[in-house]
């Protein structure tokens, strides 16, 4: 009978040892994992950005699309081998439309959703985060004007970059960086001087 219950209480010792091994290796993966807006500082407080004379025209700024061979592939771990993936199941490129269009509109764009006078179409070149003892992101889309007939009035590349020490292969360092890397790519875009000549056609 005490063998019984050994035996017993071996197998399921063991059982409890493989659960807490899967549970292990599947917190040490970054597979998957969704969007999150984590910026550690918002745009007004890189400098000011001068919209004077562009408050009363209607940017209208479609669903950007994404270029990239694995769309979901954001992100990798190089401090030691294997190489650790970060990806995401979430659309990209509806995360990307939805944070610019809320940065444009937060430094006082009018940005509308339809009737628009200017047209922004965005497409996604870059979003990633190479970690190796620093997270270093990089996001880039290129930036396609036109005017309410389809006529293109501008098309620019727009970069943004982030770079930070922190604990490993954790999810918050890496929305961080891509958080604010966008952040810069939009403020770029915005500074540019074509940006004012194409949104008031001089």
């Amino acid at each position: 009978m005490k063998k019984q219950i050994r035996s017993a209480l071996a197998t399921v010792a063991a059982v409890l040892t493989l659960g807490h091994i899967a549970a292990a290796d599947a917190a040490d993966k970054l597979e998957g994992i969704p969007l999150r807006w984590e910026p550690t500082s918002p745009m007004a407080e890189r400098g000011p950005i001068d919209i004077k004379g562009l408050e009363t025209i209607k940017l209208q700024v479609e669903p950007f699309t994404d270029t990239r061979d694995d769309p979901g592939f954001i992100g990798q771990n190089r401090d030691r081998a294997p190489v650790r993936k970060v990806s995401t199941r979430e659309d990209v490129a509806r995360f990307m439309t939805y944070r610019v269009k809320t940065l444009l509109s937060d430094q006082g764009l009018d940005v509308v959703e339809s009737g628009g006078d200017i047209i922004l179409k965005g497409e996604v070149k870059k979003f990633f985060v190479d970690e190796t003892t620093r997270y270093n992101a990089e996001v880039q889309f290129e930036a396609t004007f036109t005017d309410a007939s389809g006529k293109v009035l501008w098309v620019v590349m727009t970069a943004g970059t982030s770079s930070r020490f922190g604990i490993s292969y954790k999810a918050a360092n890496y929305y961080e960086v891509l958080s604010d890397a966008l952040i810069g790519a939009t403020r770029e875009l915005m500074t540019n001087p074509g940006f004012r000549r194409t949104l008031t056609g001089k």
